[in-house]
């Protein structure tokens, strides 16, 4: 309860409504009023304020049994019909947009009336996560090919070498910038995270990792001018595994790559056979559970924190290429070795989340 106003205090025009009268004590107040008993007598027997009193007697003769009369407010533009019919879209049809949903159930709800029934019954919006595509066939296989290491520990973990290429594009790979000022402030040049349009210098890149944080140093593939299109062949790949394979391999370890073309080529398969390195079976589009794509998103981080004039330079020259190779390779040879040690470590939780979806996308 509020506390009372001292004498010659201001009056609050926040006033607090009392609590509401029962109609028992409404049938009380008015059966004494029927009785001859006056108002102002009725609030020193009763302990009631007048207005009370006044609205007991007053609901006595509309015959509403002393229950209360609905009091009056914004009316219901939609029906909990309507509001259930959305839902159910919002449901069944999670992707389609606003506008979709108002073609669809004949309802003019505007979004935000849509997102608040959407909370109220603990739905989210968000954006879709973009991943590969996966039928059900590819999702078998990656569940079983996960349930078969579903025990792993992660001292078995640490003998897989974990191999990838990446495309590193400049000006591309920085972190999310966040700025603090007043909002007339925001499009100010000093502001504005940018970034260059156009295409940018690429360098197709490789490199593994494994045990307690060991990695080879990030090695620069070359095309192959013989195949077509001028691109990486199973060439340019053999190359990479010829300069770093044979000084980094030891017999208690598997190395590990994807199903890309490049790595499934007849003579690539040779080569291992005849080096007598073993190679780990993976699943079909399984990005997910190899964490070298984490060490790549380190990467692009690093370079823009360590060369931010280099990476947001222009040119295009083999001077400009050169530049952006030498940046890459000390940005990997910066990154900590906990980094490598903390993505091993998580191979048993990203098993688990794939075991978890039934073989389906996960957040890794």
């Amino acid at each position: 309860m509020p506390s009372p106003r001292t004498p010659l205090g201001p009056i609050s025009g926040n006033k607090i409504r009392g609590p509401e009268t029962d109609p028992y004590t409404r049938g009380k107040m008015a059966g004494l009023y029927i009785a001859g008993m006056s108002q102002r007598q009725i609030v020193d027997v009763m302990k009631r304020g007048r207005d009370s009193v006044r609205g007991a007697i007053a609901l006595d003769i509309l015959n509403t049994n002393g229950n209360s009369l609905p009091r009056p407010g914004r009316p219901r533009l939609y029906s909990d019909r309507d509001r259930r019919t959305i839902l159910r879209n919002l449901r069944a049809f999670p992707k389609i947009t606003f506008q979709q949903r108002r073609d669809d159930t004949g309802l003019t709800m505007s979004n935000s009336y849509i997102k608040n029934i959407a909370r109220k019954n603990g739905l989210k919006h968000w954006r879709a996560k973009k991943r590969p595509e996966l039928t059900s066939k590819v999702a078998a296989l990656r569940l079983t090919w996960c349930l078969a290491r579903a025990d792993w520990t992660v001292e078995q973990w640490k003998k897989y070498m974990f191999s990838d290429e990446c495309s590193v594009e400049r000006g591309k790979g920085q972190k999310q910038v966040w700025v603090w000022g007043a909002p007339a402030d925001k499009w100010k040049p000093e502001m504005v995270s940018t970034y260059k349009k156009g295409k940018q210098l690429r360098v197709m890149v490789w490199c593994m990792f494994w045990g307690n944080g060991k990695r080879c140093g990030l090695y620069i593939m070359d095309r192959d001018f013989e195949a077509k299109k001028h691109g990486y062949s199973a060439e340019s790949y053999l190359q990479v595994l010829n300069d770093n394979l044979p000084g980094n391999y030891e017999p208690d370890l598997y190395f590990m790559h994807d199903n890309a073309p490049i790595h499934m080529a007849n003579k690539v398969k040779e080569w291992f056979e005849e080096n007598g390195i073993d190679v780990s079976d993976w699943p079909p589009y399984s990005p997910d559970l190899n964490p070298i794509e984490h060490a790549w998103k380190a990467l692009k981080e690093k370079v823009f924190e360590m060369f931010p004039e280099l990476w947001n330079a222009g040119g295009a020259g083999e001077a400009d290429i050169k530049a952006m190779e030498e940046a890459l390779k000390a940005a990997w040879d910066a990154l900590p070795d906990s980094l490598f040690e903390s993505l091993i470590e998580s191979m048993p939780r990203r098993i688990q989340a794939c075991i978890d979806a039934k073989g389906w996308h996960t957040k890794y």
